[in-house]
């Protein structure tokens, strides 16, 4: 029971340290987006105003697209949110109520602590999403700032 109750205790710590970083990640983000968007108004009422720089038309297609990508990764972000919270509630509870000793039986064989093992999985695949996340943010990266 021991190794269960330890195993509990790493997975919700994991999930709430992901918690934690995408939330402090997320508002990073849209703070940015928010600095961007403000930047396009003040270029949307310079053309308005009827001055015609061509660095104007570059700018605001920079900050659209830049708007675009901050937000597709929020997106992201909000899915890693979404995963980190109920896999850090579900590990509490189950640790908490002694949830570890549910057993199922499957093909006349009987398995305990089935539903930590479960968490686990979830925790194991919400790393390899984060991983993944990472790669195609350096990719992104990469691209954007190759001269």
């Amino acid at each position: 029971m021991d190794f269960y109750n330890n195993l509990l205790s790493d997975i919700s710590n994991f999930a709430i340290v992901v918690f934690g970083f995408c939330i402090s990640l997320y508002t990073l983000l849209y703070s940015f987006i928010l600095n961007k968007k403000e930047q396009l108004k003040e270029i949307t009422d310079l053309k308005k105003s009827g001055e015609k720089v061509t660095s104007y038309t570059y700018k605001e297609t920079n900050y659209i697209n830049y708007i675009k990508s901050m937000k597709s990764f929020n997106k992201y972000i909000i899915i890693c949110l979404t995963i980190s919270l109920p896999i850090y509630f579900f590990s509490l509870i189950i640790k908490y109520f002694k949830l570890y000793n549910l057993n199922i039986v499957l093909f006349n064989n009987k398995y305990e602590g089935y539903i930590v093992y479960l968490l686990l999985l979830c925790s194991i695949l919400l790393f390899i999403y984060i991983v993944i996340l990472i790669v195609k943010s350096i990719k992104i990266y990469n691209r954007n700032t190759k001269i």
